[in-house]
């Protein structure tokens, strides 16, 4: 039996019980102030015992159930809660991008500007392996770009499960020769760095970023990241 209903169960059942039991206790209680009462002590009654009083409980549990299930109806996934499954589709408005961006390609495969938004939508939604290919496809349109370089090495990075294996470091070479403080490739190098406890490394990674002043980016953010850093590299001399 699925947990679910198991659950479901056990949940109405204790409600059930407990609004029983509640019940049984007033009767108890009903039938010892009518005793008290014959023998002539002042106890406020009870309400009178009639048929509408005894149907209480049933009523209740009736109405609980009805609740329960109108609700689940309505919000829930009623006809096949029992054999739901994982999501394991990107969001679906980055998959909608994807398919956007797919038709302006297929339609145009030189359209330089479809290329990117697609290399960016694949990025996106974690699909780093069609980003490079992507990126490779306009670069060969493009030419030499540092920034597609470095949006390139950054999804080999995350690719290869964030590591910067020897290919990478080819094109965060390429990227760096065009252009030294290029944005996506000196935040690459510095989280690298500042993920493998590389202080320093990050430190001045970020600082040649703050050099640039043609790409636009937090500055705050960075300035932030380096304090963060420093204060590691700090707390390492103790």
């Amino acid at each position: 039996m699925s947990s679910l209903v198991i659950g479901i169960a056990i949940s109405l059942s204790s409600f059930v019980g407990l609004i029983i039991w509640h019940h049984q206790k007033y009767i108890r209680l009903c039938t010892a102030t009518s005793e008290f009462a014959a023998m002539g002590q002042k106890i406020r009654p009870c309400l009178p015992m009639n048929y509408a009083n005894r149907l209480y409980p049933s009523l209740m549990v009736i109405a609980l159930v009805t609740l329960s299930l109108a609700i689940y109806a309505l919000c829930g996934r009623f006809s096949d809660w029992d054999t739901g499954r994982v999501n394991e589709q990107i969001d679906y408005l980055v998959a909608a991008e994807i398919t956007k961006s797919r038709q302006s390609v297929n339609s145009n495969p030189e359209d330089e500007i479809a290329l990117l938004s697609l290399a960016e939508s694949y990025a996106a939604g974690g699909m780093y392996a069609e980003s490079v290919q992507t990126l490779n496809q306009l670069l060969l349109l493009k030419g030499d770009d540092a920034e597609l370089f470095g949006m390139q090495a950054t999804s080999m990075y995350y690719r290869d499960g964030r590591t910067i294996k020897p290919e990478t470091s080819v094109v965060i070479a390429k990227a760096l020769t065009i252009q030294n403080n290029e944005l996506q490739t000196r935040l690459l190098l510095a989280t690298d760095a500042y993920l493998n406890g590389k202080y320093q490394k990050a430190i001045d990674n970020w600082q040649q970023l703050l050099t640039n002043n043609s790409q636009p980016f937090n500055r705050d953010a960075i300035n932030n990241a380096i304090n963060k850093a420093q204060q590691k590299l700090d707390e390492g001399k103790y």
